[in-house]
This record gives C-alpha cells, structure tokens and sequence, in this order.
C-alpha cells in the first residue's frame, strides 16, 4: 500500500503532523524536540494502527469490559475520519459517524449510533500548549454508553529517569500482574508498566534526563491510564524500534469500565487534554 498523506502544521517552533486515517495526530515537537511522540518504525500506509502519536480509542478500550472484543482500542483508529473547518484556536477538525465504520472490523460490537468530531488546537502565540477534544454525540433513541480514550504517548529522554506526579495515593488495577494496587508517591516506571488509575487530574512528567517537564491537564475523564512496554514485550511489536520504548511513556486519559461515558438520546459528552512544555532548558 501507498504511505498516507500526512497534514502538516507549522507556527514558530511548534511542528504538528497529523494524518486523516484514525484522525491521528501523529507528532507534536517545539524546538525541534519531540513532545508527543511517533514511532520511527510507525505504519503509515493504513494496513495498521499507528504507532505513536494519539490514537483515538472508541468506543472501547483495550479488549472492552469483558476483554473479548477485537480490534484493540476499538474501531475508529484505523477508520479514514473526514476533514471538517476548524474553528477558533482549531488546526484541524475531523468527523466520524456510526454509517462509515460499518464495513470495519469489529463495527459488529459498536453498541449503538454516534456521531464523534475530533479537534487539535494550538492556542494563538502559545507554542508550547495543544488541546486535544473529542466530542461524542448520540444521535439514537436509546442510551449510548461507551469506552473512550486519548492513548497519548509522550516523548522522554529514557523512561527510566522519568517520574509522574499526580497520581500519588491513587488506587489503580495492575494489568500486568491483575492485582489492585495504591500508589506510593511519584510513579517511577522500572518494568513493564500497564497501571489504569482511578484518578483523573494533572499529570506532571518530570523529565528529569531532558531537563524539562510536561502537564497533561485532563478533561471529562474518569481514570488515567499509564503504559509503557518495557524491553522484552516492544521486542515483540513489530512496529518498534529496539531502544524506542525507552523514549516515550503513554499518560492516557481515559473513560472505561465502570466509568465508561454513558449519554442520553441527543446527548453529547467530551473528552479532552491540553498538553503543555512547562519548562525547557533555555526557556
């Protein structure tokens, strides 16, 4: 297949790539340093999700409640979402409705109508912020409920030198070892890491090797998911370079489960991320 064509958009320091399969924004960097971050080994050609970036999860998470639904994250990361006019601080806009993911795998499982718009917004004269929003409206006659997720990966110096602040005294579900757990102090990522925290608030990642941090400053989500592969499970994803998963840490927000967005007849829920380089070396 041919490589997708992506969009590109440049203000200052500030350089967005995004693509129209998945509405995926695929990379943010200011100064030429990454702050969202892409694969280098990434698909591009829609054969196969994107690796990086922030895909779009919806509308379920993972495997769904139960874990028995395919594919991964749902079905509109790898649907072709149609451009819409951005408004305001908007770069771009995109729509996605219920008709065109009937012929994608698993639109079987989609649990009933919905009409999605996805927008990325650069605030004017603020380089070192982005907005993420995506609108979820149910057009049905019967309550719409609905696993959503932005599975934003963050660029870092080495994850091993990272700590998270934020999620301190959280309980969260382990999905690597299945246990419940209770967060003591920053989150340090030493292993694999697959941690869904029932706490939605500010994440402050402390870069501590890049001499920068970041904020994800989360909105209409119910839990904060954290991920990170750890060495031997991205030596099994094709779509990954040896060293790369030292390079980013997902800080993911998130409505699933228990808490999944739930929406009357003519209801529209968002859920959104503002991102911001709160300091840089040089700044």
């Amino acid at each position: 297949m041919s490589a997708l064509l992506p969009r590109l958009h440049v203000a200052g320091p500030s350089r967005l790539t995004a693509y129209d399969f998945g509405a995926h924004l695929a990379e943010w960097s200011v100064d030429g340093v990454p702050v969202v971050w892409c694969s280098e080994h990434a698909v591009v050609d829609g054969s196969a999700p994107i690796r990086g970036g922030v895909p779009l999860c919806f509308p379920w998470f993972a495997a769904g409640p139960e874990g028995d639904l395919s594919p991964s994250h749902g079905v509109v990361r790898t649907a072709t979402w149609r451009p819409v006019a951005a408004t305001g601080a908007e770069v771009w806009a995109w729509e996605l409705t219920r008709d065109e993911v009937t012929d994608t795998e698993g639109a079987e499982h989609v649990p009933g109508d919905f009409q999605l718009r996805y927008a990325v917004s650069a605030p004017p004269g603020d380089t070192d912020t982005l907005d993420l929003s995506l609108q979820v409206t149910n057009p049905g006659t019967e309550e719409l409920r609905a696993e959503v997720a932005l599975h934003t990966y963050l660029h870092v110096e080495d994850v091993r030198q990272v700590e998270l602040l934020g999620l301190e005294d959280a309980t969260y579900l382990d999905k690597v070892t299945g246990r419940q757990e209770t967060q003591a102090g920053p989150v340090r990522i030493t292993g694999e890491t697959d941690r869904v925290y029932a706490r939605s608030g500010r994440v402050v990642v402390e870069d501590r090797a890049a001499l920068r941090h970041l904020e994800v400053d989360p909105r209409g989500a119910a839990q904060t998911v954290v991920w990170n592969p750890w060495a031997d499970k991205a030596a099994r994803l094709t779509d990954l370079g040896d060293e790369e998963w030292l390079r980013f840490v997902c800080v993911e927000t998130v409505a699933c489960g228990d808490r999944a967005m739930r929406m009357p007849p003519g209801g529209t829920s968002e859920i959104g991320a503002r991102i911001t380089v709160a300091h840089r070396p040089g700044r």
